[in-house]
């Protein structure tokens, strides 16, 4: 895996998502290799609470290279057809790419609309992160949100825990006070980057600085570098995984005025250094904040066992 990805202290835990968690049975399967067909898809379910998700895509199915490829061919145009048809793609050939397209049209649409394979099969939306894809080409703004939105669904553990996404966006303007969303009470990671891009690093990850407390108060056996606990929620055992870790989200990202996050591609130093770095520095305002029931973190990190 790329050493970016170890960048400074690597504290980092990551959010995942996609209310009711429910799924089938045939979403959890071993790890899979690079050149290993890629067989494991949740039966597609209709989702109304918006902005609660549950964690799912597993990074086995999500980073094999050849759903990557085909994931970033279908950003390029527009997503569907005559007859909200999707547009031809390598994902609709195995299960584990369904799983792919089925995460990747919740982000995107909205939840009153729906897409159809070619065998008649329902993709249902639910965020609305770029619900014109339908009709065009994605912009950069909304590559990112979509993009964001689903490294917050990347889980290798197994474990099938809702999240709370936070963000800018307005699909994410809602009230903490309200219900359901009061119980969400513990922050978790923040996630950003661009999927759809070429290259080794698809995105970035930061951890609140809470999380590690929260997690050591429910147990003594949760380690204090939490960087392979992540490594296993986002990457699993693929090594082409393109997710980076930054540690600290106070070391990467600032807040406005709501608590939303503006984050760079470079810890530490990269808010002062950024205009230096030339086009590597990346700044990003398409950011998304998980909270999770502090119920569920021992669940979501099972790494940490229940000491």
């Amino acid at each position: 895996m790329p050493s970016i990805r170890f960048i400074a202290v690597g504290l980092l835990g990551a959010g995942v998502f996609t209310a009711g968690c429910v799924a089938s049975s045939d979403t959890e399967h071993d790890a899979l290799s690079d050149t290993d067909p890629v067989e494991t898809a949740e039966l597609p379910i209709r989702r109304d609470a918006v902005p609660i998700g549950c964690n799912g895509l597993l990074p086995s199915d999500f980073w094999a290279p050849a759903n990557r490829t085909a994931f970033r061919a279908l950003g390029q145009a527009a997503l569907a057809g005559a007859n909200k048809v999707v547009a031809p793609t390598a994902l609709l050939g195995t299960s584990g790419g369904k799983s792919v397209l089925d995460y990747t049209v919740r982000c995107a649409l909205s939840s009153d609309q729906v897409v159809y394979g070619p065998d008649g099969r329902p993709f249902y939306g639910h965020f609305g992160f770029a619900p014109e894809w339908t009709e065009r080409a994605l912009l950069t703004s909304e590559q990112r949100w979509v993009s964001a939105c689903i490294f917050q669904h990347l889980n290798g553990t197994g474990e099938h825990v809702e999240i709370l996404l936070n963000g800018s966006h307005p699909a994410l303007d809602f009230s903490h006070d309200e219900e359901p969303f009061a119980d969400f009470v513990v922050h978790d990671a923040t996630m950003y980057g661009n999927a759809f891009l070429s290259g080794t690093i698809a995105g970035y990850a930061c951890i609140d600085p809470d999380l590690t407390g929260e997690l050591s108060s429910l147990s003594l056996s949760c380690p204090l570098d939490l960087s392979l606990l992540s490594l296993e929620r986002l990457c699993g055992h693929v090594p082409t995984c393109g997710i980076a870790f930054l540690g600290l989200c106070d070391l990467t990202c600032v807040k406005d005025a709501a608590g939303d996050q503006t984050c760079n591609n470079v810890p530490l130093l990269g808010t002062l250094l950024g205009p230096l770095l030339g086009p590597s520095f990346q700044r990003y305002s398409e950011t998304i904040r998980t909270d999770v029931r502090d119920s569920d973190l021992l669940p979501l990190y099972d790494g940490c066992g229940l000491l």
